[in-house]
């Protein structure tokens, strides 16, 4: 299927005997080629006539295939003769990996780009700043229905089996979707994409397949060469020191950013104030470059004023650092021009859209710039900078929050770059908002209104309720993609609930509610009216079954709930989806990296089964009110009810009680 901006849509269908044919007319748009050869050569043809390709999953499949069959004379039944490679537009790097099928480096075309969305969304810049985590998994299906409201053609069994005209209905909605995700809102990731281009100096083509520190690393590269400047090796930057801090999150280098511990319970009336770009407006502020922290100039290290909080490091006066000024002037660039004429009234629509693109193209690489410097991929990588930024936020959050109790205001949670405050005044705001420009050098800006915040005892786990009753949900399982259906739409139920709750008495009727409705729920489950699929958890397989863990080689005799014997062998050190995906194989069907495994928990030796492979009478009721209790709980204890009592089961009193 191909669809393009100038209203070209076409579906090129091969005719075979064995098609099957439900009688009914094709649609419009496709056209049926005789032999393979006349298929490929007309789509080579248009690919020829467009200087910008976009696929999905192109690099991995789609157009490695069309190579890799264009080079074959079975495509030619009369002549048995191939495509010469000059007529096709597709430029392959390793033949030879294609032949074996097992082409992964990037296919581009003679005459253009070719930009591959499925490696641009799994970027996680692109994922979380630019997309605001809208979508979690990377499937054509799930980011169309997150960002465009819309999805693939569903159909029961194997495509292969589609009659031909449902075939070309259900290829042209994947084409269409696919060229959607680019167009829509005025071709936003086109024009984010160009906007990074330009900023990182690599090509579209590089930057839509690299993570964000190979587009920080083009751009500070080019600053380099541009003045004249030697990019130092990453070995003279391990002469700088390891970090002075200790970490506090395991396997990390540094201590990160401040999180202050919630009040756990139920809070009305909190104002959210967010340091506008903290990281990037810190390294601005206080001169952070790789060649700045711990300079050689005994002037600096002797100023008391140079010193950073906390650590052992001190900061030049001398000489601007190169990082310390581009990542201050993006900083500027943002906060100062294109954030503002983003919302200029004065200007035309299609203009402020266009600065918005560019605001958030920038925004993207800021919020980038500060953790690439502390990972040890990052060919400046330098973690003093890194630690040296997280203490400068550190030590500017904690101060905030002193200054928020002089003036009498009670901060209820703090995450990073942001403070919950529990009932301030608009001038409580503006007064702390001026003092951190003023003292600390930084922009705190009002961010949301809540009507209420529910806060449990966990770090980054809350429930908003923002003043036109949206509610806003942070870390909890419930709304997490793979959280099985059925516990979904309860938990979503829950919020419903809780949306309309306007003041602190309205909480005894949403208490009663949330109560029956878990109730009812597990009522479903423990009589199994939920189908299997409301049970499945689903999880994307990252790698391929067979690099996960592995089987033991005892065979174990296992008694099924039907009373018949089984032989089967045990796994240890593998995840469940896999273990799912392994018993996939087991069955003869190909698993690969990318697929999302639905599977139910289980009375099996495994513990999970393939929704596929399973029935009602292998679902463990148990596990199933074990994963409603640790979802439902980290809401009812801030709500002071109890799951276990709710579904009619005794509470365990702890010593104290």
């Amino acid at each position: 299927g191909i669809v393009s901006n100038e209203g070209f849509r076409k579906v090129l269908l091969l005719e075979q005997d064995k098609n099957p044919n439900d009688g009914t007319p094709l649609i419009p748009e496709a056209e049926m080629c005789k032999t393979e050869k006349e298929l490929l050569e007309k789509t080579f043809k248009i690919i020829w006539s467009y200087s910008v390709l976009v696929t999905f999953n192109g690099d991995d499949f789609d157009l490695p295939y069309l190579y890799e069959r264009s080079q074959d004379p079975e495509i030619d039944p009369i002549n048995h003769t191939i495509i010469p490679k000059e007529e096709i537009p597709l430029l392959v790097k390793r033949e030879s990996f294609i032949k074996r099928g097992i082409q992964s480096d990037p296919v581009q075309l003679k005459h253009g780009a070719h930009i591959d969305l499925f490696r641009t969304f799994q970027n996680r810049s692109i994922q979380i700043y630019a997309f605001s985590h809208k979508y979690s998994e990377f499937r054509l299906n799930a980011i169309a229905e997150a960002l465009l409201n819309d999805s693939k053609i569903e159909f029961d069994g194997n495509i292969s089996d589609l009659p031909i005209q449902k075939l070309a209905q259900y290829c042209l909605k994947d084409t269409e979707l696919t060229f959607r995700l680019t167009s829509f809102n005025d071709n936003l990731l086109l024009k984010l994409l160009f906007v990074i281009a330009r900023i990182s100096r690599l090509s579209v083509e590089d930057l839509s397949r690299v993570g964000v520190n190979q587009w920080i690393r083009g751009m500070l590269f080019y600053e380099h060469r541009k003045i004249n400047a030697l990019i130092p090796h990453s070995e003279d930057l391990r002469f700088k020191g390891q970090a002075s801090t200790e970490a506090i999150i395991k396997e990390k280098k540094y201590r990160g950013g401040l999180v202050v511990e919630p009040t756990p319970g139920i809070h009305f009336n909190v104002s959210v104030v967010d340091f506008a770009s903290l990281y990037p407006s810190i390294i601005k502020v206080h001169n952070l470059s790789y060649e700045t922290v711990n300079c050689p100039h005994d002037t600096c290290s002797q100023d008391p004023e140079q010193k950073i909080p906390d650590t052992a490091y001190w900061t030049c006066k001398e000489k601007k650092g190169i990082t310390s000024l581009l990542i201050g002037s993006l900083r500027d660039l943002r906060v100062n021009y294109y954030k503002q004429l983003s919302k200029d009234k004065t200007i035309s629509p299609e203009e402020r859209q266009l600065y918005t693109v560019v605001s958030q193209a920038i925004k993207v690489i800021l919020n980038a710039s500060y953790g690439v410097m502390g990972a040890e991929i990052f060919p400046l990588y330098c973690l003093p900078v890194a630690d040296a930024t997280a203490a400068i936020g550190r030590n500017i959050i904690t101060k905030t929050i002193d200054k928020c109790k002089e003036s009498g205001i009670a901060v209820v949670y703090g995450d990073t770059d942001s403070l919950f405050l529990r009932n301030p005044s608009e001038g409580n705001v503006d007064e702390i908002s001026k003092w951190a420009k003023t003292n600390q050098g930084v922009d705190l800006e009002l961010d949301k209104e809540y009507r209420y915040v529910v806060f449990n005892n966990l770090k980054k786990n809350y429930l908003g309720v923002l003043k036109d009753g949206t509610v806003d949900v942070k870390g909890l399982t419930g709304k997490k993609s793979h959280t099985p259906p059925f516990i979904r739409k309860t938990f979503y139920s829950m919020l419903d609930i809780l949306g309309k709750v306007n003041t602190e008495k309205d909480f005894g009727t949403a208490r009663e509610k949330i109560k029956e409705l878990i109730k009812d729920s597990a009522k479903k489950l423990q009589s199994n009216e939920y189908p299997l699929e409301d049970l499945s958890f689903n999880v994307m397989i990252n790698k391929s079954p067979e690099k996960y863990g592995k089987r033991t080689s005892e065979n174990l005799r296992v008694s099924s709930i039907d009373g018949h014997g089984s032989t089967t062998s045990t796994m240890k050190g593998i995840p469940q989806h896999i273990k799912a995906a392994m018993q996939f194989s087991d069955n003869g069907k190909q698993i690969k990296a990318g697929d999302i495994i639905s599977y139910v928990k289980t009375k099996t030796a495994e513990g999970v089964k393939p929704v596929e492979l399973a029935n009602h009478k292998d679902v463990d009721t148990e596990k199933y009110l074990e994963a409603m209790e640790s979802t439902f709980d980290q809401m009812l204890t801030a709500l002071d009810v109890n799951f276990k009592s709710i579904i009619g089961k005794p509470r365990h009193s702890n010593l104290d009680e």
